[in-house]
């Protein structure tokens, strides 16, 4: 399935001519996180942390360190607090906020589960 509005698609080897995509896709089941709290995901090239709270609900935030672009789910995460493998920066998963350098905070991504899947919005929120 192609990712972009206003193209032709092929579904069930019938076309859909200017279907509208909607602008979530999905990237896991919920079932995928009963032994882990947090996997990062490619999207539109951006890398998008799914994690799952202690208290069962989830969020999207982008985990690329706003330094260099490291996948921050690759360092250290103790808490909410992921850091840095590259250079040690430290960011507040929660909040996005960079807690050790000036830096933008990272985007939090929509998210919402239905029929056990867990689906991301192609697109960060506005800040």
């Amino acid at each position: 399935m192609t990712l972009v509005q206003g193209v032709v698609l092929l579904i069930n080897d019938e076309y859909k001519p200017n279907t509208i995509i909607m602008d979530y896709i999905t990237v896991a089941k919920v079932s995928d996180f009963e032994k882990k709290s947090i996997i990062s995901y490619s999207i539109l090239g951006k890398k998008v942390g799914v994690i799952r709270r202690k208290d069962g609900s989830f969020y999207a935030i982008e985990v690329s360190c706003k330094h260099q672009g490291a996948d921050l789910t690759a360092g250290t995460i103790v808490g909410n607090i992921a850091t840095c493998y590259r250079h040690q920066w430290k960011y507040d998963l929660e909040t996005g906020e960079c807690i050790n350098h000036e830096s933008p905070p990272l985007r939090r991504y929509d998210l919402k589960i239905e029929n056990n899947k867990i689906m991301v919005s192609l697109t960060p929120q506005d800040n």
